[in-house]
């Protein structure tokens, strides 16, 4: 044991430890990098999310108007904005085409044309993209297959600010 001691020290009389930084660095490297790859995807579902809720935003915006340029708004052309909007922000064709995109009227009566809505009757606006490839297509890395939501979801909550049913007289009452 003592020829084994006498072996590893050095001319300072310290043990040698050629190596153990090495070791340690591959250690704490591998802790990092997973670390970071986490951060990452986290930042990269924000991402995701607040394209999702503007893109909700957007349909719902345009279902608020009820008319563009004296055109009705129907319920498709609202879903056909959301999905251009989320295919503009750069997310996958997988996510977007495989997206639920839902008008929903909370108003009585109810509507299924943004045109025909009364003013201030209020709608969401929900886009769902559902787990599997659609949900995939999304990531940046695997971590997330280990833990962590496999479908993104998102409701915006609008008011319509179609005037189509208020009709001002042009003749003045006096």
């Amino acid at each position: 044991m003592q020829a084994r001691i006498s072996a590893m020290k050095q001319a300072t009389g310290r043990y040698s430890r050629r190596g153990a930084v090495a070791v340690e660095a591959a250690v704490c490297s591998i802790v990092l990098v997973i670390f970071l790859l986490g951060l990452w995807e986290v930042g990269r579902l924000i991402h995701v999310n607040q394209i999702m809720n503007n893109a909700a935003r957007e349909g719902a915006r345009l279902a608020a108007g009820g008319y563009v340029n004296s055109v009705p708004v129907t319920s498709a052309q609202v879903k056909q904005a959301v999905r251009d909007y989320m295919t503009s922000a750069g997310l996958p064709a997988a996510a977007v085409s495989s997206a639920t995109v839902d008008l929903t009227c909370q108003a009585s009566p109810t509507w299924t044309d943004p045109s025909d809505a009364l003013p201030l009757d209020k709608f969401a606006v929900s886009i769902t993209i559902p787990s599997g490839a659609a949900f995939n297509s999304m990531k940046w890395t695997m971590l997330t297959a280990i833990v962590g939501p496999t479908s993104m979801s998102t409701t915006v909550n609008w008011e319509s600010l179609n005037n189509t049913q208020i009709t001002v007289p042009t003749a003045l009452p006096y």
